[in-house]
């Protein structure tokens, strides 16, 4: 055979050694399969404002100079600050339950009106009215929430939520007043009043809603308002009971945990 034969038979071998030496080599690695992030729940924290509530009104009766004198007290609602923070799941596609605590806190001052008996005369009350300074009220909310996460649209996320609240109010409240008189008594004038703190608990309901920009997949910014109402029996000293409401509308922004 001549050389040009050889060198065919050559090139007609190694062409048929290449498919088998690929089949015969080490294995090679398959590249990891990247899963995607499934959002399954939530934790957040938010610094809030809520709105004042209604104006608590007190009426409270007491014995002097053989005869019943009255204090009225009003506390207008005030504007106060919030801190909440909450932790949600979902159970059913985008459906989930989720719990939210938050407490608020207002201090100001009330408005107080007393008669007071005269010590000589029957039915001859003087009028004194006056101010109660330091009066402070702090709210501690628990909200049980149903949520539903509407579908996301790109990093923007809104959650919507309703469900039970349960109200645990600590509110200062006026329970004597102190008059400056001078012989005949006829006029006397506000000196200054007392307080103590009266306490309560009570049910209601909330609804809100929830809109979030991740700035990651798993860390965003966000903004709540929600509307919460319960009514509150509270017990004040001299065993009274005042009737307050709990909640109010609330807003207030913070940060955004997925997990």
């Amino acid at each position: 055979m001549d050389a040009v034969g050889l060198l065919t038979v050559w090139l007609l071998v190694s062409i048929a050694a290449v498919p088998a030496a690929a089949q015969t080599g080490p294995a090679q690695k398959k590249a990891p399969v990247k899963r995607s992030f499934v959002e399954r729940g939530f934790v957040t924290l938010n610094g809030a404002a809520q709105a004042a509530a209604s104006d608590l009104t007190d009426r409270l009766l007491f014995e002097a100079n053989a005869e019943t004198g009255s204090i009225e007290a009003r506390y207008p609602g005030r504007t106060g600050l919030l801190i909440e923070a909450a932790a949600g799941m979902r159970v059913r596609g985008r459906a989930g339950v989720a719990l939210a605590v938050s407490r608020s806190t207002t201090s100001g001052r009330a408005s107080v009106m007393a008669h007071i008996p005269h010590p000589f005369f029957d039915d001859r009350h003087r009028r004194v009215d006056g101010e109660a300074s330091g009066i402070s009220r702090i709210e501690t909310a628990v909200h049980l929430q149903l949520y539903y996460d509407l579908r996301p649209r790109g990093p923007w996320r809104v959650r919507a939520f309703a469900g039970p609240t349960y109200f645990d109010v600590e509110q200062e409240v006026v329970t004597a007043v102190q008059a400056d008189e001078t012989f005949p008594f006829d006029t006397a004038t506000f000196g200054n009043a007392t307080t103590g703190r009266a306490t309560g608990s009570g049910i209601g309901f909330n609804a809100g809603a929830d809109m979030s920009r991740m700035l990651t997949r798993r860390v965003g910014a966000g903004v709540m308002i929600r509307y919460a109402r319960g009514s509150v029996d509270l017990n004040a000293p001299g065993a009274r009971h005042v009737s307050t409401d709990g909640g109010g509308l609330q807003a207030g922004a913070g940060v955004r945990l997925l997990f």
